[in-house]
């Protein structure tokens, strides 16, 4: 990610609308055509660490690798479930019932089971 990206201070599903990965080049650019509609992959909460990777991924603006996202207050987590908590993420349903609303709109309803 480059230094402009890091001032737009965005959140993940933000920055798939400005910035398109290249495989070729195994980078990302900025967009150059038109406006599109990020969204990130529906992840199950019973998949866990994928799902809190998720949530951490839709409220911390800017995170620069993985272990970004593992670090509160300085101190180095284990988890993804761990910094959720943590970072009072998970004290109510709200990332649950967001999930369970995007689903909806992506997917079958015998697949929201």
């Amino acid at each position: 990610m480059d230094h402009e990206a890091t001032e737009l201070n965005m959140l993940y599903k933000e920055f798939l609308q400005y910035y398109v990965w290249h495989t070729q080049f195994k980078a990302r650019t900025r967009r150059k055509r038109g406006i599109v509609i990020g969204r990130m992959c529906a992840v199950n909460p019973i998949e866990n660490e994928r799902y809190y990777l998720r949530v951490l991924l839709s409220n911390v603006r800017c995170p620069k690798s993985y272990d970004d996202l593992l670090i509160v207050n300085g101190v180095l987590s284990n988890s993804f479930q761990d910094v959720a908590y943590k970072r009072g993420l998970l004290h109510n349903d709200d990332d649950a019932e967001k999930t369970m609303e995007e689903a909806s709109i992506y997917r079958m309803p015998d697949e929201l089971c």
